[in-house]
């Protein structure tokens, strides 16, 4: 990374290490599917990391950096592969490339289901999102958080059990569309 600009150079790298952070464990994910050796998975993780901070600059920050960031380490497992083709009974390459894609599907599979209760839980009434929020973020039972409300417990369960149905069928819709698939 050269550049004259320290401050620059500062947001560059924040910028990839926020990008990093967000896509790392899927990254890993990816590596740990295609390697069964976690010594070497670990190795290839941090090869990739370096080969991404390397090839940064020239990220188009319009395109999806988790795809970008799995096709940089889907080939730094080939080169591994490579290194390691002396040893006995190594999986084939088209098996690895086809459990690549897979990973990679699920992946965007994953994000876009993230992103569908993400969007579908803002539309939800405040008050349904205060007691999602209520019930997944504390320690507190049901008959807590009804007491707490000044409802009955089964009128609280039964509140929870709407909206979570709710949400869920927002998510399937945003994913799937009418017919649900």
């Amino acid at each position: 990374m050269t550049s004259s600009n320290p401050s620059s150079n500062d947001e560059r790298t924040r910028q990839y290490l926020t990008l990093l952070g967000q896509h790392e464990r899927r990254l890993r994910g990816l590596i740990l599917s295609l390697v069964p050796n976690w010594a070497d998975a670990d190795d290839i993780a941090q090869e990739v990391r370096i080969r991404l901070w390397e090839q940064f600059d020239g990220y188009d920050p319009a395109k999806d950096f988790g795809a970008w960031a799995r096709t940089i380490a889907y080939y730094q497992v080939l080169t591994h592969r490579e290194k390691q083709s002396r040893r006995h009974g190594m999986i084939g390459d088209r098996f690895v490339e086809l459990v690549a894609e897979e990973v990679a599907a699920i992946s965007d599979e994953l994000d876009a289901a993230g992103q569908a209760l993400k969007d579908c839980f803002e539309k939800l009434p405040q008050a349904k999102r205060d007691l999602l929020l209520h019930y997944y973020s504390s320690e507190r039972t049901t008959r807590e958080i009804a007491a707490e409300l000044g409802r009955t417990f089964d009128a609280t369960r039964q509140a929870i059990l709407r909206t979570r149905s709710a949400l869920r069928d927002c998510v399937d819709e945003a994913l799937h569309g009418e017919g649900g698939q």
